[in-house]
């Protein structure tokens, strides 16, 4: 899995008003062609928009029954972020963690039936022994493809980029994002972190 290092750069924070300002031009207007265009983030964008608002010490939970609820989308933490397509991942999905959630160990997306491999005969010409034995990465469009760490002056983020846009029909099952904090070696007892979204095509954050 690739990991670039990205720096974000006073400029591009100065530029971000301007390009919200042409967004809204275009918006007020659109063609045919831009109404039928969903929206893709910059991490620049996305970074910008971060609240930093205090972790919520006692979250609601939701999506329970079979498998473990996760915490109610309006309880997420506001760093940690999803955009259903980022420009610097391809216009695929992403996932962008700062602070204390920035070094998870891992980082996936499921389905309402908690699937995090997907499609079931894989991507990337993923054989059968690389996607269901060694279950790898880029075998699976709700795992990480790339890794991108961000230093910014307000706080360094880690972008997850993921195998296929939130507005794919690969994405219109997806519920959660679910983080691994921490591999502990031999052990079913990951710590882990459940995050609902609002749905694969709504950026949370």
């Amino acid at each position: 899995m690739k990991t670039t290092i990205y720096r974000l750069s006073l400029i591009a924070r100065k530029a971000l008003p301007l390009a919200a300002f042409t967004i809204a031009l275009l918006q007020a207007a659109p063609s045919a062609a831009q109404t039928t265009t969903n929206r893709v983030w910059t991490i620049a964008e996305t970074l910008n928009e971060r609240a930093f608002t205090p972790i919520v010490r006692n979250p609601r939970y939701t999506q329970g029954g079979v498998f473990k609820p996760c915490v109610r989308s309006t309880d997420v933490p506001s760093i940690a972020q999803y955009r259903p397509a980022m420009a610097e991942c391809g216009n695929k999905a992403a996932i962008v963690l700062s602070g204390k959630y920035k070094d998870v160990f891992s980082i996936v997306v499921r389905d309402r039936e908690n699937k995090d491999r997907w499609p079931a005969q894989g991507i990337n010409g993923c054989s059968a022994y690389q996607r269901d034995i060694l279950a790898l990465n880029k075998c699976s469009a709700f795992k990480t493809q790339k890794v991108i760490d961000v230093e910014d002056d307000r706080g360094d983020a880690t972008v997850h980029c993921l195998g296929a846009s939130g507005y794919s029909t690969l994405f219109k099952r997806v519920t959660r994002m679910t983080a691994k904090l921490a591999d502990v070696p031999n052990s079913h007892a990951d710590p882990l972190v459940r995050w609902c979204l609002k749905g694969p095509t709504v950026p949370l954050n």
